[in-house]
């Protein structure tokens, strides 16, 4: 009898030594948006591995060592910033062939690019800023498309917005930070992919 249990032991005890658990690490890349995000609440099946930094524009990913991302589900909120650049066509395109480079760069697997977010920063913004981001959001999934593969594009601006191009303050904190509520729309619309 003992000895049944010794090799009950021994299959139970390599079984489990060959069992790995699933990875629930999730990559969160961005700006202050990004970097105010408390990830720890909202996910908590998953741990959050943060890339943000306060007033980060797309090249400064450069500088960022996101090898940890590769091969995990990683999501990228950014742009915010390099909202200036989009009134100017040639800048428009440079900042497109910036944010394409660098995100795939980023071997994460899936990269889960969220649409940047209607603005109405301390409610000074021109009129046409939200369209002008609404114009490269698009421009971002049009590229993306043409990407194929491991990037998926999570269009949230209209969640943001309303009266098509004007934010929705009760979703701020200052017309640029998600508030609470802003930000369980934010969760509740990754999550839905990361499932």
């Amino acid at each position: 009898m003992m000895k049944k249990w010794l090799i009950l032991f021994g299959v139970f005890f390599l079984w489990a030594c060959d069992f790995e658990e699933s990875d629930t690490r999730v990559c969160f890349i961005g700006d202050s948006i990004t970097y105010q995000w408390d990830l720890e609440y909202f996910f908590p099946q998953y741990t959050p591995l943060k890339h943000a930094k306060n007033g980060a524009r797309i090249r400064d990913i450069d500088g960022w060592n996101l090898e940890e991302c590769r091969g995990i589900p990683s999501v990228i909120l950014m742009g915010t910033n390099n909202h200036a650049e989009f009134f100017d066509e040639k800048r428009r395109d440079s900042f497109l062939q910036d944010f394409f480079t660098r995100i795939e760069r980023i071997q994460a697997d899936p990269l889960i690019v969220v649409s940047i977010l209607p603005r109405n920063y301390q409610r000074q913004q021109k009129p046409q800023t939200n369209k002008l981001i609404h114009d490269v959001n698009v421009l971002v999934e049009n590229g993306l498309d043409s990407l194929k593969g491991r990037f998926v594009y999570l269009d949230v601006f209209p969640l943001f917005a309303q009266n098509e191009f004007e934010a929705r303050m009760d979703l701020f904190k200052d017309g640029l930070h998600p508030n609470v509520a802003g930000q369980e729309i934010l969760t509740s619309e990754v999550q839905k992919v990361l499932k």
